[in-house]
């Protein structure tokens, strides 16, 4: 059914999702609607912030690459093309070797033995149907005992902060390099490196601001529309109104929101306590992201670094310098930015998090004996709620939330309110967002969302 021509349209969350419903809601020339977000600052989890030593972090290691031509067109408008456009220089750190991404097509780096193992393993695997029981049974049928146990199990487990046989494998899609064992052998008796597989070989990076100056610039062009620090503390779907903390409130006819679905159904007015309880059992990854930016030139032309290995705390070291210059306060510094994840059944010392994670960086001899001295800037962002964990029971616990929410004016939408990691990239959030808007108006099919592309 078409829905009415003219109704209240309310967006919860300033991030990519929210921002990207605004801008087709602008483009479209609809004035009927608002975006409230809770923080003092647009953007969400690809915000981005400026240090008091000049320089810029983002939250977590953010690289731009697109499935649509949409949200191309959205990023070329937001930036103006003033980016950097960057081929992927990604390696695990794995037993002294540099391993170039994806790891099962360059295990020709590893020592000899670690080398047979890998390729042993593949071997014994060829041929067979992947078991998908869930992730780590899916990762032995299909890589084999030694790429599991050295790189795909301590990895993921840093990642998600979540043992991988509780969650599913229904969510790898591109996400993991397809295995060719012929080529495997073939680049191991030619000791070649083979780098270009997957959708972030090459990626593009604004030249100014960090990933949060394309979201800075879409709040800043629907202007006065986005309204921040509007904390959400109650919402009465049978009246349709949603409370903030700030004291205010607001009607609405549809109501997106972006903010964690299990957030979202704790203040939801008359939800079922049954299923409040169902949202209590999505789990999540949270991201501690501690940057040291260092004075002296950036010794490496890496982009990232996987370092699946103890004792490093982190899972990825970005050389965020080497995405734009201008990350740092000048050509005589660059910035190393560490992504740790945390959770109730993997948590971190805070207290001692600095100390950890800079021994992992030596240990892993992206920092050298003595570089401690050069390190100027320390910053550290508490990111709960980044990783949605695609666990065995999630989809079902989703199908039953979506199912009391949609009709009842509730769209939850965007990486956290979808709680889809396969659909959590960027140019998705966006396009979540763009669609939600053209479903509003004239009831076109959503189909990022319903056919999690």
């Amino acid at each position: 059914m078409t829905p009415p021509a003219r109704k209240k349209l309310l967006i919860l969350g300033a991030g990519p999702t929210g921002l990207g419903a605004g801008w087709r809601l602008a483009q479209r020339g609809y004035t009927d609607w608002a975006i409230r977000e809770r923080n003092a600052y647009p953007g969400g989890l690809s915000a981005s912030f400026l240090d008091a030593q000049g320089f810029t972090w983002d939250i977590g290691g953010h690289v731009v690459f697109s499935h649509y031509p949409e949200f191309d067109r959205f990023f070329d408008e937001m930036t103006g093309g003033d980016v950097f456009r960057h081929e992927r220089r990604s390696y695990i750190r794995l037993a002294g070797a540099w391993v170039p991404y994806p790891f099962q097509n360059n295990i020709h780096r590893l020592p000899p033995d670690l080398r047979q193992e890998c390729l042993e393993g593949l071997e014994e695997v060829a041929g067979r149907e992947p078991d998908t029981a869930n992730f780590l049974t899916w990762n032995l049928s299909r890589l084999g005992r030694g790429i599991t146990r050295l790189f795909i199990e301590p990895d993921n487990r840093k990642r998600w902060a979540c043992p991988l046989d509780r969650m599913s494998a229904d969510w790898v899609a591109d996400r993991v390099s397809p295995v060719n064992l012929d080529r495997i052998r073939e680049n191991i008796r030619l000791d070649r490196d083979e780098v270009s597989w997957g959708p972030n070989n090459t990626f593009q990076f604004p030249r100014h601001g960090g990933t949060g100056s394309i979201f800075l610039e879409a709040a800043r062009r629907l202007g006065d529309r986005v309204a921040l620090n509007h904390e959400v503390v109650a919402i009465d779907p049978e009246r349709r109104v949603v409370r903030y903390a700030n004291g205010h409130a607001e009607a609405y006819d549809a109501l997106m929101s972006t903010l964690p679905i299990r957030q979202l159904m704790r203040i939801v007015l008359g939800a079922p306590r049954e299923l409040v309880q169902r949202a209590d059992q999505l789990r999540r990854a949270n991201s501690l992201i501690l940057g040291f930016g260092l004075c002296g030139p950036c010794p490496s032309e890496k982009c990232w670094i996987y370092c699946p290995e103890e004792p490093a705390p982190f899972y990825r070291v970005t050389y965020l310098s080497n995405y734009s210059p201008f990350n740092a306060p000048g050509e005589q510094f660059y910035s190393l930015m560490c992504d740790i994840s945390y959770s109730d059944l993997f948590p971190h010392d805070l207290a001692r998090i600095v100390e950890n994670t800079l021994r992992g960086l030596e240990v892993t001899s992206l920092l050298m004996p003595g570089e401690r001295s050069a390190i100027v800037s320390t910053h550290l962002i508490d990111a709960p709620y980044s990783y949605p964990v695609p666990t065995l029971d999630r989809d079902a616990i989703l199908a039953d939330l979506h199912a009391w929410l949609e009709p009842r004016g509730i769209h939850s939408r965007g990486r956290m309110g979808t709680w889809l990691y396969e659909i959590g990239n960027m140019d998705h959030s966006v396009m979540q967002g763009l669609q939600w808007a053209d479903a509003q108006l004239d009831g076109t099919r959503e189909s990022v969302w319903l056919d999690r592309e």
